[in-house]
């Protein structure tokens, strides 16, 4: 799914990528480049000096709002495979080999 920012121009475009299976991200368009953000900070990144302008500014504003509007703000899960459990430095339970019978 797709949301352009609302004041794009011919020079200028924001999309908010929305992803059924993977991170959402920003498509900016910005100087004949195109390249795939994925924060606000990193879109305000692609404008360069200008990236304190009052127009900038409205677009950051509008990345923070999407992506806080359209992201999970629950954990994932501690069921998937990429979950690390915690471990304590001190355990009780240190394996000791048998000794060997000759």
């Amino acid at each position: 799914m797709e949301i352009q920012y609302p004041n794009n121009d011919h020079k200028t475009m924001i999309t908010y990528m929305r992803s059924k299976t993977g991170k959402n991200w920003f498509r900016v368009y910005y100087k004949n480049m195109c390249c795939i953000r994925f924060t606000p900070k990193e879109v305000g990144r692609v404008f360069g000096i200008a990236k304190f302008t009052p127009s900038v500014n409205l677009i950051r504003d509008w990345c923070k709002e999407m992506v806080s509007k359209y992201e999970q703000s629950n954990p994932v899960g501690t069921d998937d495979d990429n979950s690390v459990s915690p471990v304590s430095d001190k355990s009780t339970d240190v394996f000791v080999p048998p000794p060997m019978v000759v």
